[in-house]
């Protein structure tokens, strides 16, 4: 019997030595705040939690799109109602909405599309044990993307999925893998699936071999090009978090041999409400307004819009970002040569 959450099945699926970090990060406090709108929504009772007018819209989005897959039947989103036991697991699970009359499960998930196959199958496999159902379907119902992913599944198929994860976890003889999820693992720093490749080309940067003749030998060994082209994958998450740094440092004075800092102004933009202003004063069709509606529009597209519906373009509802500050490589200027 294993003691994970269902949560942490995908990142298990991938690297079944990950351990979850037990510090929230921005990420994941965001994602219970929405939860919590969420449920308060399906309930209709009021969002007790603070929330900006975009996420609102977005949960909103989501809670439609439940009760759309619904299909009229009453859905379920009191959290003390919706525990989930999974065979081989004594870790309860709590799902976000339920519709039991239709077999479906949801789940509300925020940020970019991930791939949550081996979740979806364990709540799927919990409420079909539960309810003696040979099959269930759960959605991975995505508000900031606008997308729903649906998985449905036999009872055969969820109990071999969720068995093979957790059958990999409790193998002895495991080792970790670098993945996407590496740098939420609780072990991330000291993980010899990172720091190994990390000392390893630390050595090929310092050593006289050619990077054209290392290029041909990975081309020619597809085991070696494919272990390769794993480490670079799990590199730039790393590489990112080394840049950050490295950026900071250098702010404050320090010196990086071959690197400077380079400044790059905002960008512009308009946003939506002023559009709408736009649209509204040059008397645009619907189809220019609906298209145009998306959130914001560069200054250049802006300006070349406005232009040509004849509206003057009110320059004070410029919105212009933050500068951009880049850590580039430091080039030597070349010496002009005398005439």
């Amino acid at each position: 019997m294993s003691a994970i959450r269902h949560s942490a099945l995908p990142k298990l699926a991938q690297c079944a030595c990950y351990e979850s970090n037990p510090v929230a990060g921005p990420a994941a406090e965001r994602g219970t705040r929405l939860d919590a709108a969420f449920r308060a929504m399906l309930m209709a009772q009021p969002v007790a939690v603070e929330l900006s007018s975009d996420e609102l819209e977005s949960v909103a989005w989501a809670v439609a799109k439940v009760r759309e897959l619904a299909d009229g039947a009453p859905v379920e989103a009191d959290e003390a109602k919706l525990k989930v036991v999974t065979p081989g697991m004594t870790h309860v699970g709590t799902e976000d909405a339920r519709a039991a009359v239709r077999l479906k499960s949801f789940d509300l998930k925020s940020g970019s599309l991930r791939s949550y196959l081996e979740q979806a199958a364990a709540y799927s496999l919990g409420n079909m044990e539960r309810d003696f159902a040979q099959e269930w379907t759960t959605y991975m119902v995505f508000c900031d993307q606008r997308e729903v992913v649906e998985y449905h599944f036999t009872y055969e198929q969820a109990e071999e999925i969720v068995g093979g994860v957790l059958a990999a976890v409790n193998d002895p003889a495991k080792v970790p893998t670098p993945c996407e999820y590496c740098n939420w693992c609780k072990k991330a720093d000291k993980c010899v699936a990172r720091t190994t490749p990390v000392t390893e080309t630390l050595a090929v940067v310092e050593s006289p071999v050619s990077l054209e003749a290392m290029k041909s030998e990975l081309v020619a060994n597809p085991e070696r090009l494919g272990k390769f082209l794993q480490a670079a994958a799990m590199f730039e998450d790393f590489v990112d978090e080394v840049k950050t740094a490295a950026k900071e440092q250098m702010a404050t004075g320090v010196v990086v041999p071959g690197w400077k800092l380079q400044e790059e102004a905002g960008r512009e933009h308009f946003d939506r409400i002023a559009i709408v202003r736009a649209a509204i004063a040059g008397k645009s069709g619907l189809d220019d307004l609906v298209a145009n509606l998306g959130g914001k529009m560069t200054g250049s597209k802006f300006r070349e819009w406005c232009a040509k519906m004849g509206v003057p373009v009110q320059e004070e509802q410029a919105v212009v970002g933050k500068k951009i500050v880049k850590l580039v490589v430091d080039k030597p200027k070349k010496a002009r040569a005398s005439k």
